[in-house]
């Protein structure tokens, strides 16, 4: 598989920028917040990673912050025409749920008229705005989405269809889908524990990341990685692991590494029962117990579609600074012999794997490569 280099990277998360979070990782000032949502027929708090300001899904707020993270990722005037724009995202149309709540419920309702805005609308609007290419596609995988648009820029820039993408992953708080996460009993009461015996599930994330690829010559690259879709069931893998292990696999296979070659891996690592159990199993197949490999939703939450891209950025601005993030409140390790690390560990270079198991069977490692320029 053909690489592309990483050009830019940029986030804005619940601890910040890029180097806020950055400096919030080194320091352990670690902030998370608490969201009121609706639990059935009362609103119910959870802890919550949230954004210092407030994005909302209405009078186009999404659109700014989008153009707002675009603006700083933005090539060279000359370049726009062969840069395309990819999104990342979990969330929907939000007026489809008004369209449903005007159709099936039996209380009266002022008539429903669809606004026709979502991502994708606002891509193309910000694609001409700026004079990017044409073209423009929005993946909603779930927790793989941005992690998704990486790899699909990636081949699209390989067979020559850009020299450069934009790739944005999006997600803002969702009433629906923390809802619907609490229903599962997949949110966590206080913390998250990732791959720890008494993990109790995940807390969610808003974020906004951006990465550009091309391939202009600079220190990181994607060498490439392997996406599929097969689970036993609509919300995990099955506990063996084996759906990840053949997505491990395949991605070492396709960039012509083994995995003994992997510098560190960074887990999915949600903090939930049937997941964290899984990908360790899956790891457990793969790599030897000798393995570096962390966790980093416990600094900014699990912020489903925006995920791929912001924890590669974060873990790139890690490696940069010298170190690889220890992974928080692993105190009894599932395996035992397979534990994340507990203290910050040097590191300036090499290979990494980025995991990602998300809902509806959406699985895809990625494999990111540092060298020294």
């Amino acid at each position: 598989m053909a690489k592309v280099n990483i050009l830019k990277y940029e986030v804005n998360a619940s601890q910040g920028n890029l180097q806020q979070t950055l400096n919030a990782i080194k320091n352990d000032r670690i902030v998370r917040s608490i969201k009121k949502i609706q639990a059935s027929m009362e609103e119910v708090e959870i802890p919550y990673y949230l954004l210092k300001e407030e994005i909302k899904q209405e009078q186009r707020s999404i659109y700014h912050a989008m153009r707002d993270m675009l603006l700083k990722l933005l090539p060279e005037e000359s370049n726009r025409s062969q840069t395309a724009l990819i999104v990342g995202t979990s969330l929907v149309d939000w007026h489809l749920v008004d369209a449903i709540n005007a159709t099936v419920y039996d209380d009266e309702k002022e008539p429903y008229t669809s606004q026709k805005q979502s991502i994708d609308s606002y891509a193309k609007e910000l694609s001409k705005e700026f004079g990017l290419n044409d073209f423009t596609m929005t993946i909603n995988t779930a927790c793989t989405s941005s992690a998704n648009a990486l790899l699909e820029a990636s081949n699209m820039i390989n067979i020559g269809l850009f020299e450069y993408a934009i790739v944005i992953g999006v997600e803002i708080f969702s009433p629906i889908m923390s809802s619907g996460f609490y229903a599962m009993d997949l949110i966590a009461n206080d913390i998250v524990k990732p791959f720890d015996i008494d993990r109790d599930g995940l807390i969610l994330g808003e974020a906004l990341a951006g990465i550009v690829l091309g391939k202009d010559d600079t220190k990181w690259s994607l060498e490439g990685g392997f996406s599929n879709c097969h689970s036993q069931t609509i919300t995990s893998v099955s506990q063996s692991g084996d759906e990840c292990v053949e997505v491990m696999q395949k991605a070492l296979q396709n960039c012509g590494v083994e995995a003994k070659e992997i510098t560190a891996l960074k887990a999915h690592a949600t903090g939930s029962h049937s997941n964290d159990l899984a990908e360790l199993n899956a790891i457990s197949k793969v790599f030897e117990p000798s393995l570096t490999f962390t966790a980093l939703k416990p600094y900014v939450g699990h912020t489903i579609g925006a995920s791929g891209v912001l924890e590669i950025a974060l873990l790139m601005a890690a490696v940069d600074e010298g170190f690889i993030p220890k992974t928080y409140f692993c105190e009894k390790p599932i395996l035992p012999e397979y534990r994340p690390i507990s203290e910050h560990k040097k590191c300036d270079r090499g290979l990494f794997m980025c995991n990602y198991f998300g809902f509806g069977g959406n699985n895809i490692s990625l494999i990111i490569k540092k060298e020294l320029s």
